[in-house]
């Protein structure tokens, strides 16, 4: 049965008052903001600004619900459900700094789970408190909400008065952080994540196209660490300068898998392998260039590049070396401020240190200018002066470049990516192979520069894939789709002066090379205080390796693989076994690596 028009005001009323309640419980996430004046302006409008938009898409499906009266018995259900969904939220994040995701939800219904976080029946006690609080509140809601509907506040401009109120608030918001993002305002980016399904506005490519905002220029990095969310290192460092420092020179192929590692594909690096230790069982710590970076620069798990570059805060890495006084020069082929690096890695790395825009009109052509630019640093630079390289090749990312004279493996094809099947994969794969063989070539002239100069005798050397790259195997093209091992196994090698070559077989990831770097800078704090790995020569085994997306993780071990989305959009939790086929059910084994997870993905927050 259809209603009368008036009753709408009576929805409105009850609408409005289940609002200020939610503006209530979401003010809990304020708790979590610091406390510098712009952040509180922005975080308070975004309160209001989030709130409203949570509302408008509620409405869409309660609006209808009112038409009948068999429906506002659901209406009322529903917005109950919706309030005890909020108090949960801002409950799960005080426990995991994460929003309420079906990681959590594994947790929190699991038996023992509860018990597991230290929350016993004193929290599932009051659980039911607020449930039957909650449900006395929209009881109560509804019957005010009869007395209120024929208030002045809901007709005519009043009530838009009141609509337009909230409207500004939204536009603040927006506003705010398209300002933040496009003046580098830790204070507002940082705060991205804080409010439940909040939709930011970024503007930056549109700025950059059509106003002329320039969004490469120069950072400088850090926030006042009084207002700092992060407890990063959770320990002051103890720095001794090593006598004869040690030079450190980390190699990045982009997309570069783990089974590219042979004779035959990458004959310079498997040559210089020998003389080194080759990590066979090794895993990148995301399955894209900005997550699979950050972990091995960091040494954090994925989820932590957010709040880094909300804040710009430099790797603890590059803070021990320049103090020190080491040389920094980054060379990469495609620029560093997408993914944003000059914001995260390398914010504190001088301008001048930092070359990322090489001649070329492909990834080849950049890859070697940037290998012939750093032997020229190396024969050019000054004796004495320690030196930290980081070199980032990309021909072998997207359309896969190499130079005529290295077509060894054939067909090689050109494929769309929206043409791709099982008929044509082939010959795009032979294309990868062959940019791999290229740049493994120029790998191999920055080995021979180095040990020319005398180099290999205080050098660190690392070769690694930021991540990999899947060709069809288990129906999958490309990478930043899942945590195949196509798409996250990669190779390490590692070669340090004095250290004996030999192969590895234990399971490592990105997340172990800051602690095996730090202390041959000097480092003497445990792991612990700095990273969430271990160091690769670390003998007490790893139960999973991490690895990273933008909403989701991964926690791969030698049984399986489990996918966690960590947003609420994403849906539920996968389970895979070592071919990558998908298990139902399986997600119960891997409870307690969840709890290791969530306990190391809040860590570092204060």
């Amino acid at each position: 049965m259809t209603l009368k028009k008036p009753d709408f005001k009576r929805l409105a009323a009850f609408l409005g008052l289940n609002f200020c309640l939610s503006l209530l419980i979401c003010a809990g996430f304020l708790f979590y903001a610091g406390g510098h004046p712009l952040e509180l302006a922005y975080v308070s409008a975004a309160l209001v600004s989030n709130t409203v938009m949570l509302y408008a898409a509620l409405s869409l499906f309660l609006v209808p619900l009112f038409l009948f009266r068999t429906g506002r018995g659901v209406l009322a259900v529903l917005t109950g459900m919706f309030q005890m969904f909020l108090v949960t939220d801002v409950a799960v994040y005080k426990i995991f700094k994460f929003h309420l995701n079906s990681m959590v939800l594994n947790l929190l219904l699991t038996p023992g789970g509860f018990e597991t976080l230290g929350q016993g029946l004193e929290t599932q006690a009051l659980f039911v408190f607020l449930c039957s609080l909650i449900g006395f509140a929209e009881w109560k809601f509804w019957k005010l909400s009869e007395g209120l509907a024929g208030r002045d506040f809901l007709r005519g401009r009043k009530a838009a008065a009141l609509a337009g109120f909230l409207l500004l608030f939204v536009f603040v918001d927006k506003g705010l952080f398209a300002w933040g993002t496009l003046f580098d305002s830790t204070y507002i980016t940082r705060n991205a994540q804080l409010f439940p399904l909040y939709q930011p506005l970024r503007i930056r490519s549109f700025a950059s196209k059509y106003l002329g905002v320039k969004l490469d220029r120069e950072v400088k990095g850090g926030i006042d660490l009084k207002y700092s969310g992060l407890a990063y290192p959770k320990k002051p460092l103890e720095v001794v300068p090593p006598a004869k420092p040690l030079n450190f020179v980390f190699i990045f192929v982009d997309s570069l898998r783990s089974d590219m590692l042979t004779p035959e594909i990458m004959p310079e690096t498997w040559a210089f392998g020998k003389k080194s230790v080759v990590f066979e069982n090794h895993y990148s710590g995301g399955n894209c260039t900005r997550f699979g970076i950050f972990s091995a620069i960091y040494g954090l798990y994925g989820n932590y590049w957010f709040p880094m570059l909300g804040e710009q805060r430099g790797p603890l890495l590059i803070d021990v070396l320049k103090k020190q006084g080491y040389d920094l020069r980054l060379y990469a082929s495609a620029k560093l401020s997408f993914p944003e690096f000059n914001k995260t890695c390398f914010v504190n790395v001088p301008r001048e240190g930092i070359y990322d825009e090489p001649a070329g009109t492909n990834g080849a052509e950049r890859d070697r200018d940037i290998s012939g630019r750093f032997i020229s640093y190396l024969k050019a630079r000054k004796p004495g002066k320690p030196y930290f390289a980081f070199i980032f090749y990309d021909a072998t990312h997207g359309n896969y470049d190499y130079p005529p004279g290295f077509n060894k493996f054939e067909p090689s094809l050109s494929v769309s990516k929206l043409a791709l099947d099982k008929s044509n994969v082939a010959g795009l794969f032979n294309k990868y192979k062959n940019s791999v063989y290229y740049d493994d070539s120029l790998v191999g002239s920055i080995i021979k520069a180095l040990g020319s100069a005398g180099g290999l005798k205080d050098t660190v050397v690392l070769v690694m894939g930021d991540h990999g790259e899947a060709f069809l195997e288990r129906g999958r093209a490309g990478h930043n789709q899942g945590y195949s091992p196509e798409e996250v196994h990669v190779p390490l090698v590692f070669y340090a002066p004095g250290r004996p070559p030999g192969r590895m077989k234990t399971l490592t990831d990105h997340l172990d090379i800051i602690p095996t770097i730090m202390p041959l800078a000097g480092v003497k704090n445990p792991a612990e205080d700095y990273s969430n790995g271990r160091g690769l020569f670390d003998p007490s085994a790893h139960p999973f390796a991490a690895s990273a997306s933008w909403d989701s993780a991964g926690i791969i071990t030698e049984k399986g693989v489990l996918e966690m989305p960590l947003e609420a959009y994403k849906g539920g939790l996968k389970a895979f076994d070592p071919e990558y086929r998908e298990v139902r059910k399986g997600a119960a084994a891997f409870t307690p690596m969840i709890l290791t997870f969530q306990k190391e993905a809040k860590r570092f927050y204060k």
